[in-house]
């Protein structure tokens, strides 16, 4: 069952990164804490890889920001064509939620 659950999550990984940024510009590092502290488990060589892939098809966009600690990092946001994906994504979660729950009455 552990496989299927896993498969599962690596599913929505794109749609809890972007909810992650739908408010709030976040660097990297700061996503992998907020999904990790809710539970969700990322690994920074799958997180890095996906975060350039919505940048380069636009669904975030990034600003280069100082850091106290370091070099300069860079934070995104998701950008409107970022916004609707993730409103689509959340529809059709909802859709198969609902479906699993009625399915079987």
């Amino acid at each position: 069952m552990e496989a299927k659950l896993m498969a599962l999550r690596r599913g929505m990984l794109e749609p809890v990164v972007l909810a992650t940024v739908e408010h709030h510009q976040r660097y990297a590092g700061e996503i992998a804490e907020r999904l990790r502290a809710a539970g969700f488990p990322v690994q920074d060589g799958t997180l890095h890889p996906l975060l350039n892939r919505l940048r380069r098809e636009g669904l975030v966009v990034h600003e280069w920001h100082e850091s106290p600690t370091g070099p300069p990092r860079k934070y995104l946001t998701l950008s409107e064509d970022g916004r609707v994906q993730l409103e689509q994504f959340r529809a059709y979660f909802h859709t198969l939620a609902s479906m699993l729950d009625s399915i079987g009455r």
